[in-house]
């Protein structure tokens, strides 16, 4: 009998069919929304702070500790400051044993993959399983150089995903040679060691353009565990290592058995080479580095510094500053010096920063800054040439006051009327003070800069006689500009920059000269000098055949004594003293300091034939000056017998009754 149609079983039946669809689309969505919430999650995980892959450069620098290394005129490495670099080798330039020797032990399929390994992956699982323990790496050598320029040495799941996918991005961005090329220079070896330069360099002693074949196998294997097997540690396995690498060089086709046979018997001894000694150089290698953060502090990490430092004449002087303290600083009181050599150019030729590096790093040449007393006073006297005044302009030395202060002598007495000449080279205070006075501490302020003070001065007639604080670099840098006929010397270490790769950065002898100073008083200037040596204060530092220029400096209670000068080819600053600021015992600038100059000095030229200073031809000088002086000193008995004290205004109505027109 047939079952009468019902409406309400269909329509229950298709209810049921919707709501069975209704949950299997809510599972799927479900389903759907988690897979791809997960997989943004695990791409994120993996991924999100994955680094970027910017250029080709930034894989030559990044993450790179700062490595400096500091190379003489020659080339000859001084010393290195962190890792060692060496130079950046193109991958055409090495023998073939050499680039053979790494990829037959670290990745032998270099040439055939895409930057990851499948079947190296798949042949080191294999091996590991079967060992029970990690017993070999799958890892190419693209995959190499993400970890050493990106990625940290940890052993996680997300790191491999990011080494897998930055190898591939590296792979895609440049050629096989070139990974090959970066891969070497940078890959850590041991012993402070980074990339094939400088592990060749530190191992074997030579360039790896000249490494034989048994020399590349042993490098070849140290970055496996470099260190356990540089040599210092342990020799015998850093030779078993080699072993395999010849063995793999066999198995990849690089090199026959008998040959490698023979290469395994070839006697390498790995001994790293010390870095070179610091030595007497410290003080200008902490300069060199300071130099280099004012002039490039934006430079990659891989520098190679080349300075103006004269390493024989460097030895000599920091000996010279030595030997003179140990001989005659007890009995003076004079526990410290410091010293500085330019040539013309103002490249630094030495510099001794004190008496041990080892006991003080503190640059007494750079850091320090003392009173230069009398050594100042030339800069006033330069001021004075520029206002319009000569050597032969009298000026009267006499006591004055200005607003109760009254500068006195070293003698403690006067000398009536003389000429500029004769004031500087008797270093008389007073006449100094007068010059200031005449002028304004502005415009002696002024030519300070100028000249290569850098240091901020106080508008005070004191600075006149040398009472505010100067460092031994800027003082000499003054006399330097003197010598080089008013052209501004800027004192340098530093003669270039260059990267690892060879890329010039910084060439400070580029820059154009400045003429700060009109040449001819500059050589006015000069004379002037000459006489402070050859009748004045710095008798002491006469050099026997050889003309100089210089001036002899004390600050108060004998804390400070100076000697600065220059010859035709070279200018040197001295100062003695402690730091601590206690008194010496009588020390002046014309004694000690003065000796130290002459035989910095004398070691200084002893190879160089001499040569006259820049001074001025055509500077009429009187027949008799002594008569001259004698006529101006009744007149300074004319002054004495009418006042104890003069103003400012009765020196500037002097100067313009008795100065020469």
């Amino acid at each position: 009998m047939t079952q009468p149609f019902r409406a309400d079983l269909l329509e229950a039946e298709t209810r049921k069919h919707q709501k069975r669809r209704a949950r299997l689309a809510a599972i799927i969505g479900a389903t759907t929304a988690t897979f791809l919430t997960g997989s943004v999650l695990a791409w994120d995980w993996a991924f999100g702070s994955m680094p970027k892959v910017s250029s080709q450069e930034e894989l030559w620098t990044l993450n790179r500790e700062r490595g400096i290394e500091f190379v003489d005129q020659n080339g000859a490495t001084i010393a290195i400051r962190g890792p060692r670099y060496g130079r950046a080798v193109a991958l055409g330039a090495l023998p073939k044993h050499v680039t053979q020797a790494f990829l037959a032990v670290e990745d032998a399929r270099f040439f055939e993959h895409g930057g990851v390994d499948g079947i190296a992956l798949v042949r080191a699982l294999g091996e590991n399983i079967l060992a029970g323990h990690t017993v070999q790496g799958g890892s190419t050598i693209t995959q190499q150089l993400v970890k050493n320029v990106y990625l940290s040495s940890d052993r996680t799941l997300k790191r491999k995903f990011q080494e897998f996918r930055l190898a591939w991005t590296i792979e895609s961005l440049l050629t096989k040679q070139q990974i090959l090329e970066l891969y070497l220079n940078r890959i850590y070896f041991g012993a402070n060691a980074y990339g094939v330069d400088a592990a060749s360099k530190r191992f074997f002693g030579k360039p790896p353009t000249a490494l034989n074949l048994a020399e590349a196998a042993m490098l070849a294997g140290l970055p496996k565990a470099p260190s356990r097997l540089t040599s210092s540690i342990n020799l015998a396995d850093a030779r078993a290592r080699q072993h395999v690498v010849l063995d793999r060089m066999v198995t990849a086709g690089f090199l026959s058995t008998p040959d490698a046979e023979a290469a395994k018997l070839v006697p390498v001894s790995l001994t790293p080479l010390p870095d070179p000694e610091i030595g007497t150089m410290a003080f200008a290698l902490d300069a060199a580095i300071e130099e280099l953060k004012r002039a490039a502090p934006d430079a990659p990490p891989d520098l190679i510094l080349t300075l103006t430092i004269d390493r024989s004449l460097q030895d000599e002087a920091t000996a010279i500053v030595q030997t003179t303290l140990d001989a005659e600083g007890k009995a003076r009181r004079t526990d410290q010096a410091a010293a500085v050599i330019l040539d013309g150019r103002g490249r630094i030729l030495a510099m001794v920063g004190g008496r041990d590096y080892a006991t003080s790093q503190y640059n007494r040449v750079t850091q320090a800054k003392r009173q230069p007393g009398s050594a100042f006073k030339p800069i006033v006297f330069a001021a004075a040439l520029e206002a319009g005044l000569t050597p032969d302009s009298i000026r009267t030395d006499r006591s004055v006051a200005y607003q109760g202060w009254r500068p006195k002598n070293y003698s403690g007495g006067y000398s009536g009327a003389m000429t500029l000449d004769a004031a500087l080279a008797r270093s008389v205070n007073t006449i100094a003070v007068q010059l200031a006075a005449e002028l304004g501490p502005a415009k002696v302020a002024g030519m300070a800069n100028r000249l290569g003070i850098d240091t901020g001065l106080k508008l005070r007639l004191s600075m006149a006689l040398g009472a505010q604080e100067v460092s031994l670099l800027e003082l000499s840098r003054v006399y330097a500009t003197f010598a080089a006929e008013g052209v501004r010397i800027d004192p340098r270490v530093i003669d270039s920059v260059t990267t690892s790769r060879g890329v010039e950065l910084l060439r400070p002898d580029a820059r154009p000269p400045q003429q700060v100073y009109e040449a001819f008083k500059a050589r006015q200037m000069t004379e002037m000098l000459m006489g402070v040596i050859e009748s004045g204060t710095g008798t002491r530092a006469r050099l026997a055949g050889r003309e100089a220029a210089g001036k002899t400096g004390t600050s108060s209670s004998y804390r400070d004594a100076w000697f600065v000068g220059y010859t035709a080819d070279m200018t040197a600053g001295v100062w003695v003293g402690n730091d601590d600021f206690s008194p010496m015992n009588g020390v002046t600038g014309g004694t000690l300091p003065a000796l130290l100059w002459t035989r910095l000095m004398n070691a200084a030229h002893k190879d160089l034939p001499p040569r006259p200073l820049p001074t001025t031809e055509d500077l009429q000088r009187k027949a008799d000056k002594a008569t001259l002086v004698s006529f101006y000193e009744s007149l300074a008995d004319l002054f004495a017998s009418a006042s104890d004290t003069i103003s400012a205004e009765d020196i500037g109505r002097q100067r313009e009754a008795i100065s020469p027109q």
